[in-house]
């Protein structure tokens, strides 16, 4: 089979799409035939040099990838949620390697839902991880309900634009940074309220905020403080910049949360229930082969890109 290979940490020329054997199950394990798979920034930090840089290029062999979808090939003995010929998508093996840059991956049912019958393999595969988080952080996190007055910035990239759909489920008032090209798009998500980041600033024009969703980290930490109610909340999504955000927040009297996801069966089947009932739609805004996984990645290194990028295997 195809798969991608990172030889070491570095540029995207680290990666390389190599033949190698097709993976193994055991008793408790499905093996899934690729149909497409994500491209996240966890991905791209991997590949550059981060901490699961080294245990990967250890685990042999050293394939990135956690987001995927595709169809069930073959079931362990013991597997009784899934059958061959199954559509299924999901968070694999997360915080372990669940190196789905391949044409077949290896599951296990806590890892796997079924796709809804209205959303393709490659919309599927990019509404794992990104929507996880989205779906986490504004309802375990920030509990949003009716009247809540959320801003979330960066809000036409991958989480962005699920985060928005989310909060408008849960009937929050939705007010969304981008940049003045995205302005359609993210309105047409559902914002409510559009900030062009570039020519306004935005704690200038923003009213008192509820909860602050920042994709972004470091001084939007800041700036967006200055804008939270007392005892409002900030969630912060990027690790390498918002290591402060909890003491930042309290010393302003607001909570701080530097957010972690979890990869849960139950969250993912609530994004499949939204997708099913037509409430969530992933937005595939590039689509490469497997073949062209270097341009893939230097896609989304280049930033700005409006929600998620997906790589098919057939």
């Amino acid at each position: 089979m195809k798969a991608v290979i990172m030889k070491g940490t570095g540029a995207v020329s680290q990666l390389n799409v190599e033949e190698i054997d097709q993976p193994e199950i055991n008793a408790n394990e499905l093996l899934i035939k690729t149909k497409a798979f994500s491209i996240n920034p966890i991905e791209v930090k991997t590949r550059k040099g981060n901490r699961f840089s080294e245990p990967l290029l250890q685990d042999k062999p050293s394939i990135l990838g956690w987001d995927a979808a595709g169809v069930v090939e073959a079931v362990g003995k013991n597997v009784t949620d899934f059958k061959p010929g199954d559509r299924v998508f999901g968070v694999i093996g997360f915080p372990d390697f669940g190196k789905t840059y391949a044409n077949y991956f290896v599951a296990k049912e806590k890892d796997l839902c079924r796709i809804p019958e209205n959303i393709e393999f490659k919309e599927a595969a990019v509404s794992a991880i990104a929507a996880i988080t989205a779906y986490q952080a504004l309802t375990h996190d920030a509990k949003l309900k009716k009247g809540t007055k959320l801003l979330i910035h960066a809000a036409s990239g991958g989480v962005g634009h699920f985060g928005i759909q989310i909060a408008k489920q849960l009937g929050a008032e939705v007010y969304a940074t981008a940049s003045a090209e995205k302005r359609d798009f993210v309105m047409r998500l559902g914002a409510d309220h559009f900030i062009d980041y570039k020519t306004a600033v935005f704690e200038e024009v923003i009213p008192e905020m509820d909860v602050v969703f920042d994709l972004i980290g470091g001084d939007y930490i800041d700036r967006s403080l200055t804008i939270l109610k007392k005892g409002g909340l900030i969630i912060s999504i990027p690790s390498a910049t918002n290591a402060e955000v909890e003491a930042k927040a309290k010393a302003k009297n607001c909570v701080g949360i530097r957010f972690k996801m979890t990869a849960d069966k139950t969250d993912l089947q609530a994004i499949a229930n939204l997708m099913t009932a037509g409430h969530l739609k992933p937005v595939v805004s590039k689509i490469f082969t497997i073949d062209e996984i270097q341009e893939a990645h230097s896609a989304l290194e280049a930033g700005h890109t409006t929600g998620k990028i997906a790589v098919t295997t057939t």
